[in-house]
């Protein structure tokens, strides 16, 4: 949206505000300030109220953390899936080198990838080659072929599906705080339009709304790198 969310809370908080002080002489015929509040409350919640009102921004932002440890919960365990993946390719094909038979199901492994998806792929095939040369051997103490299948099936299945889940609840909290920052700004111009035509410029309401009520959107000046959270390719790391 061209507004920040936080410039978009502080309009409507002095819109709010300016419209109870008018309230004696002229009250806003499409919504109160009562009814402005609840969609600003809806936003940013109030944990003063029984029950507390729980906000869409808060809402938003325990997806955003619950889609991030899924993430580094599956990142990590990709990472330790990678790093046997290469001990055992590297050390079969060294191991095998003058067995002409085992060779050739080893040759075209490659433990080179850099993706969630290569490493996921390099793995399931070293792990079919090592089923067929020698199931029981064991390139060092802790990467064996019963604990290398589970690993990467819960990669490929459990840890995936998760953040695939979490990533996708986060993306829908964060449309429906962008679609209530929007509904509450047109709110915001529309109170203000028919506002400044009340009360025109030079009365003491008019410049009372004039005067509190923000219009202008100023964006940092600065570039910032967009967050960890905006990663479109499940499939890249990050």
């Amino acid at each position: 949206m061209a507004q920040s969310i936080e410039f978009i809370k502080d309009r409507a908080t002095k819109t709010i505000s300016a419209a109870k002080q008018l309230t004696t002489k002229w009250t806003w015929e499409e919504q109160t300030p009562d009814q402005m509040q609840a969609l600003l409350t809806a936003i940013v919640g109030n944990a003063s109220t029984t029950p507390p009102v729980v906000g869409q921004e808060e809402i938003t932002s325990h997806a955003e953390h619950t889609m991030l440890a899924a993430r580094g919960a599956w990142d990590s365990n990709l990472d330790t899936l990678h790093s046997l993946t290469v001990q055992g390719v590297s050390m079969a094909k060294n191991r095998n080198r003058n067995n002409a038979a085992n060779l050739a199901v080893l040759s075209g492994l490659s433990a080179r990838g850099t993706s969630r998806a290569e490493t996921l792929t390099e793995a399931l095939a070293w792990e079919s080659a090592w089923a067929k040369v020698d199931p029981a051997w064991v390139p060092v103490t802790g990467n064996t072929l019963a604990i290398f299948k589970p690993l990467r099936k819960q990669c490929a299945d459990d840890l995936q599906e998760a953040y695939a889940d979490a990533q996708a609840n986060y993306r829908q909290q964060a449309e429906k705080l962008n679609d209530m920052a929007a509904s509450l700004e047109q709110v915001s111009e529309a109170w203000y339009a028919d506002a400044t035509v009340v009360f025109a410029a030079g009365t003491a309401e008019g410049d009372m709304i004039r005067g509190t009520v923000p219009t202008t959107y100023s964006p940092p000046n600065h570039k910032t790198p967009p967050p960890a959270s905006t990663e479109t390719d499940p499939n890249k790391k990050t």
